[in-house]
């Protein structure tokens, strides 16, 4: 396996020179390259949290779900034994499998897929979780059957090859290294980050992904 990123199991079916040609960046046919983020720009997984907290009637220090300005949800949760709780629920197994699809990915890929972009998902898997990646690999089977087959998961996505990451909260020490330019996915919590970096989400024109 190439030392760029570790494939799990659930992409073991594609070609071997097909996944190292992705990570090192050089995309078939002469096409360009998208990465996009999973959780957050494909899976909400922010909103699926605020809603499963509230059912619990967890107690959160903002009124609502748009005032999320901590990059995770349980530093708004002040009671100590309702964090832990809620950290449980997400390193249940199947949280990953049952997330609701972000409103408009499902046009967006379509609309990436139909201008001729090369696009794969990468994802940091969380290891506390241990159906995370099978999870991870029957939602996209489920909600997103074109890239069932190019999910990537790497610990430092500046190891995966591209021309742009669609993400809601790349890391600034990955951008050095990358080949990629980090595209900001917009979310309530990263408002006021990134402010040099550009921004698009779904329903924008497609070829503005690319600057």
């Amino acid at each position: 396996m190439s030392r760029y990123a570790s494939q799990t199991e659930v992409t073991s079916d594609r070609s071997r020179a097909e996944i190292e040609r992705t990570l090192v960046g050089a995309a078939p046919y002469g096409t360009t390259t998208v990465l996009i983020d999973m959780d957050g720009p494909l899976a909400d997984f922010d909103w699926a949290f605020w809603d499963a907290c509230t059912v619990r009637g967890f107690t959160f220090d903002i009124d609502t779900h748009e005032d999320q300005r901590h990059r995770y949800f349980t530093e708004h949760i002040p009671d100590r034994n309702e964090r832990r709780r809620a950290r449980a629920m997400v390193d249940a197994a199947g949280w990953f499998r049952h997330l609701p699809v972000t409103p408009g990915a499902e046009e967006g890929v379509e609309a990436l897929l139909a201008e001729g972009f090369d696009v794969w998902v990468c994802t940091k898997p969380l290891e506390a979780n241990r159906t995370c990646l099978n999870d991870k690999h029957a939602w996209l089977v489920e909600h997103f059957p074109a890239l069932s087959n190019r999910l990537i998961t790497a610990p430092n996505k500046a190891m995966i090859h591209g021309a742009v990451l669609l993400d809601d909260a790349p890391k600034p020490e990955w951008f050095a290294a990358a080949t990629w330019e980090p595209v900001i996915f917009p979310a309530p919590f990263n408002a006021a980050s990134y402010p040099d970096l550009r921004r698009w989400t779904w329903g924008q024109d497609v070829p503005g992904l690319l600057g």
